[in-house]
């Protein structure tokens, strides 16, 4: 459908329902709280047309239940905020531009969601021909790949800001700091490591430039945390050490105390350098776990290794925290 001008501006609090489309098959569609009418997003972008943005919204807050998808709950709703374009006793319409939600849960629990990152798209010298385009995770700078097909057709969604002009609007997706605009790529992760995040092909990978309402939702139903780099490779650290990647997990702990110091070797004891014995003995030892998890390999890094790194990765970062105030 076409918008058409918006009449007013308003909020619609939303719950979902699942139906059979046309085709029979089983789908979901919002409808608004009390009224059960059904609530229907349109827009004149033929480009934002050709996708659901909505999809990942519906499905998790389906798979949440509670009040998200019964009419009369007060406490749990999805709220749309939107210029209105029309409504009557059976529907109500909402533009997509100056479309934003926000859901209201008591507790979040969506089953086995997919690893979600906002990324920023990176610029860098190709064959000696030019330029080529690829993803990075903001904050951390984190390469992020894929398998399969996808990989195929990620430059050419890459290339599409530039081509389309969106690019002018949206300078941020350009840019490792700030959320401003992003490409939110979700998915079932194959590596998670200090370096890089290479996802699996599938239907659960996808990538959407942000903001929209998919990403909007994801602020608000997973609530974004501007994560810093030392939290980012603190988190992956711990996420290497559960997993049995113990080499990974001594890397991305001396990677968290690097940067948190300001990203380098000798940043780390310029700051370290007035600390307790305590502290300054743990930031010597992580240096000697990492050491040798860079030369020689996954062979001599056991358990025992990845726990003492950990241990000293988080009494350098409580000692940084308590001293940054």
């Amino acid at each position: 459908m076409t918008a058409r001008s918006a009449q007013s501006s308003g909020i619609v609090k939303c719950y979902v329902e699942r139906f059979e489309n046309a085709v029979g098959a089983p789908d979901l569609r919002l409808r608004e709280k009390s009224t059960k009418r059904l609530v229907r997003v349109l827009t004149d972008n033929q480009m934002l047309r050709s996708f659901a943005p909505l999809s990942n919204l519906l499905h998790d807050c389906y798979a949440h239940g509670g009040g998200l998808v019964e009419p009369r709950s007060r406490t749990e709703y999805i709220a749309i905020s939107a210029p209105i374009v029309k409504q009557g006793a059976q529907e109500i319409a909402v533009a997509f531009e100056g479309f934003s939600v926000k859901v209201h849960i008591v507790k979040a629990d969506v089953a086995s969601p997919p690893t979600s990152v906002w990324a920023y798209i990176e610029e860098y010298p190709f064959d000696d021909e030019g330029l080529g385009l690829r993803l990075r995770q903001k904050v951390t700078g984190r390469k992020i790949e894929m398998y399969g097909k996808n990989q195929d057709h990620l430059l050419t969604f890459l290339s599409s800001p530039q081509f389309t002009g969106a690019d002018k609007h949206m300078p941020n997706i350009y840019q490792k700091d700030g959320f401003d605009d992003y490409v939110l790529v979700s998915g079932g992760a194959a590596t998670d490591s200090y370096d890089v995040l290479l996802f699996n092909d599938g239907a659960e990978l996808t990538y959407l430039l942000g903001p929209t309402p998919d990403t909007a939702y994801r602020d608000a139903f997973r609530e974004l945390a501007d994560e810093s780099a030392p939290e980012a490779h603190a988190r992956t650290a711990q996420t290497h050490f559960d997993t049995g990647r113990y080499r990974e997990a001594v890397l991305a702990a001396r990677l968290a105390v690097e940067t948190a110091c300001g990203g380098r070797g000798s940043d780390v004891k310029r700051r370290l350098a007035d600390a307790p014995a305590d502290v300054a003995a743990a930031g010597d030892a992580l240096y000697g776990k990492r050491h040798i998890a860079v030369h020689e390999g996954d062979t001599r890094v056991e358990q025992p290794d990845a726990t003492q790194a950990i241990l000293a990765m988080r009494s350098v970062l409580a000692y940084l925290e308590s001293n940054s105030s």
